[in-house]
């Protein structure tokens, strides 16, 4: 009987492997670079679904897994199709030029794909013809639109909208390609709704979430001197990977305020007494957004639906489309009764005037729109049917009030930032209760 004895330098790869990431050769299939990895990014690289998350505390090494898991793919894509075109998409292009890419460039140094950044025209040229890897910020959200790609690594995607993550699913989809996001957490954002599938045990989700000092190198002292320094949820959050909602919430009961319904349950809503109301909030290259509630003057039979409770059951969340068919779309109910508060562009107001809408020119005041909208979160008189209305649950959970230099919220100032469900809700609550808030 013979027994098969492996080479000095098999073992030795096989057991470098068990430890981090050899970078191979795509034509000959030898190693020409070892990447040391701790467990939890080992973890990323040797399970690879479609949508997959690398969630971490600050320092544990998310950014250099990414690049090395753009690495593999190109590895993959090469031996798959002979060529590789790639995406790597960070939230701004000066995160992008300072961490993400440089990174990105280091793990090819001294391989086989080791090619030129051309920084000018904003992709990675690999060698021997292989294809290029595209590089874009998150930030110019136009550049996200077209081609399909092997892979696409997102760095701290946390940060990414909505409508980015629809980009970079689009951008996959016909070769069912796998979606890489490195992150710390930011609130319960875009990102957790992969997060609750996988939670879901849903079979094309993959997390690995992980603390800071899971990283060896990530110094125990200054992980000490964090968790002293700070309140302990944005501690959790910056540092242990764990996904929170935001300190400073503008609208902190509005999770409570969800419900979900199906669409018979609708039907009888829209079929009950009351008023209709709406708010519109104008946009092009940001989201135009169009929100429509029902108050019943009297409750459902079956007790789902309770008397001068607004009910907001419509949301339109749509970019770069324009306003004849943003009205097309809207509902209009038997006799037309929902009356619209609309962000003030005249122009825009007289056409869906003569389209046969009713629209008053919405009150759009921040601060006592805010208080009135509260109003209603805190007295449970407003419910949010959410498998309706995922821009509000996503804004909701990211729309804070600006905090000072300390990171503290102190003011009264939301952040003007990724607000559009927000103003469309409270012109809309404006229109409904501020006389009696007054």
């Amino acid at each position: 009987m013979s027994i098969a004895i492996q080479s000095p330098t098999i073992q030795k790869n096989e057991e470098l492997a068990r430890w981090g990431s050899i970078i191979t050769d795509p034509r000959t299939g030898q190693p020409c670079k070892y990447m040391p990895l701790h467990p939890k990014q080992k973890l990323i690289l040797d399970i690879v679904k479609r949508f997959n998350a690398a969630v971490a505390g600050t320092g544990g090494g998310k950014t250099v897994c990414g690049a090395v898991w753009c690495v593999k793919q190109i590895e993959r894509a090469i031996r798959q199709y002979g060529k590789c075109l790639g995406f790597i998409v960070a939230p701004t292009y000066k995160v992008l030029a300072r961490a993400t890419v440089p990174t990105f460039v280091d793990a090819l140094k001294g391989t086989a794909l080791e090619g030129i950044y051309k920084a000018s025209q904003s992709y990675y040229e690999l060698p021997n013809n292989w294809g290029r890897i595209w590089t874009q910020g998150a930030d110019n959200e136009g550049g996200l639109e077209g081609g399909q790609f092997d892979f696409v690594w997102g760095d701290e995607g946390g940060q990414f909208r909505k409508k980015v993550f629809d980009a970079i699913i689009g951008r996959t989809g016909a070769k069912e390609a796998p979606i890489l996001i490195t992150t710390t957490p930011y609130g319960l954002g875009a990102l957790y709704e992969w997060y609750k599938k996988w939670k879901s045990e849903d079979a094309d989700y993959n997390f690995v979430i992980f603390p800071s000092i899971a990283n060896p190198a990530y110094p125990q002292a200054e992980f000490e001197r964090a968790k002293r320094s700070m309140t302990p949820e944005k501690f959790r959050e910056r540092y242990l990977g764990e996904f929170l909602r935001m300190e400073g919430l503008v609208y902190p009961k509005l999770q409570d305020a969800l419900i979900t319904t199906t669409t018979d349950e609708i039907l009888t809503l829209l079929s009950l007494p009351g008023k209709s109301v709406g708010g519109i909030d104008y946009g092009w290259n940001d989201p135009f957004c169009a929100l429509a509630a029902k108050i019943p003057s009297i409750s459902s039979n079956d007790g789902k639906f309770r008397e001068g409770v607004a009910y907001v059951w419509y949301e339109r969340y749509k970019s770069e489309t324009p306003l004849e068919e943003h009205a097309a779309a809207l509902p209009k109910p038997i006799g037309n009764s929902i009356l619209w508060f609309s962000e003030h562009v005249p122009e825009n107001i007289m056409k869906l005037r003569k389209g046969g809408f009713r629209v008053k020119k919405a009150k759009k005041a921040i601060l006592p729109g805010i208080d009135v909208v509260n109003s209603r979160f805190y007295s449970g008189t407003i419910k949010i049917i959410e498998n309706r209305c995922p821009a509000i649950v996503t804004e909701g959970e990211q729309y804070v009030y600006e905090p000072n230099r300390d990171d503290e919220i102190i003011g009264d100032k939301p952040i003007d930032k990724d607000n559009h469900a927000m103003d469309s809700m409270r012109y809309m609550i404006m229109g409904l209760d501020y006389r009696e808030a007054a």
